[in-house]
């Protein structure tokens, strides 16, 4: 049976929780309950607490026993790091990316992690990519839809993505606090909800899709890239994007790529499975195919569906081979994990 193993799910080390708890400014934290805090966004909720397992590795394992995953990438989550100043980024990346490597020291085979970089200042972001590559094993880099309201197609960032080919580190595309957020926060009550719905796969959409048209997939063609939340919106509109790209009514010569946007993604691009709905996952996998597609279950936030994960993927009523892709086998190839089969 094959190893089943979650490339989207979310750890917060103790000390950043501590550390948001003292803010009074935004990003800050409120504990509401045993296991149960708020993470805010000036007013606007963008993550929350309800389980031990999101901070404490302990009590994940038995969580992860209870529902079938063997082994995860770790990775950081909102509220992200770029909102502090460059000497502190730099301060809390470091203490991330050490705080799990002691993780996966202690847990060997089960978990291993996406590194967090200070994406502010490029140069420091590339030293502490080689560290965390070098001396603490990372697997994979995190970086979120957004850095300071930047793309992240930007040139500026084409140094990380060299560095990232170089080590044939896949590049984890995780939501940011979407750009609509002042948008969405007129609405007092529901604002989040909507943050939610549609904000967060709108972002990361948007992220993957500069990346396609600003030709940083063609300049950089050994880069792997894992699209959270079942490719977003990507895989239902992309007959559109086709489209558009083909009309293309803009003539510039920045669109002058030699592939078209479906065919970098399905090169380059590995959605995730993270869907609760069976049919949107059908839509990905038909866009994808079984040998890009990844396990993810969005531990442990409101949304995750790690207690369906591994048996909405069987639900697809795919061939063994194809549905032990998605559980294990192309994450396993992708990080270079050498695991033993389960």
């Amino acid at each position: 049976m094959v190893r089943t193993i979650d490339v989207h799910n979310h750890l917060y080390p103790k000390d950043w929780i501590d550390y948001l708890e003292k803010r009074t400014e935004s990003p800050r934290l409120e504990w509401r309950g045993q296991n149960s805090a708020i993470f805010y966004s000036k007013d606007t909720v963008i993550a929350t607490i309800r389980f031990p397992g999101h901070y404490d590795p302990a009590a994940r394992v038995e969580d992860l026993d209870k529902f079938g995953i063997d082994t995860q990438i770790l990775s950081f989550t909102m509220p992200n790091i770029d909102f502090l100043p460059v000497d502190k980024e730099v301060y809390w990346a470091k203490k991330i990316n050490d705080y799990y490597a002691e993780v996966c020291q202690k847990y060997r085979g089960r978990f291993y992690a996406y590194a967090t970089l200070p994406y502010q200042d490029v140069d420091k972001a590339q030293l502490e990519l080689e560290r965390a590559y070098k001396e603490l094993g990372m697997k994979g880099i995190l970086i979120f839809s957004t850095i300071k309201g930047r793309s992240i197609a930007s040139p500026q960032f084409h140094p990380v993505y060299a560095m990232a080919e170089k080590f044939e580190l896949p590049v984890f595309i995780h939501p940011a606090v979407p750009l609509i957020e002042d948008i969405l926060r007129q609405d007092k009550y529901f604002g989040h909800m909507k943050n939610g719905i549609f904000g967060y796969t709108l972002d990361t959409s948007l992220a993957v899709i500069d990346l396609i048209w600003n030709g940083v997939l063609e300049k950089f063609p050994r880069l792997s890239i894992i699209h959270a939340h079942t490719g977003g919106t990507v895989p239902y509109l992309s007959g559109r994007m086709e489209e558009l790209w083909r009309l293309n009514p803009m003539k510039k010569p920045e669109f002058e790529l030699p592939h078209t946007p479906s065919e970098y993604y399905q090169r380059q691009v590995y959605p995730d499975s993270v869907s609760t709905f069976l049919p949107a996952v059908r839509c990905c996998l038909e866009y994808v195919g079984s040998s890009h597609m990844l396990l993810g279950t969005d531990y442990a936030h409101i949304m995750g569906i790690w207690d369906r994960a591994v048996g909405l993927v069987k639900e697809l009523g795919l061939l063994e081979e194809d549905t032990n892709n998605i559980l294990g086998d192309n994450a396993a190839k992708l990080f270079k994990l050498d695991l033993p089969p389960k």
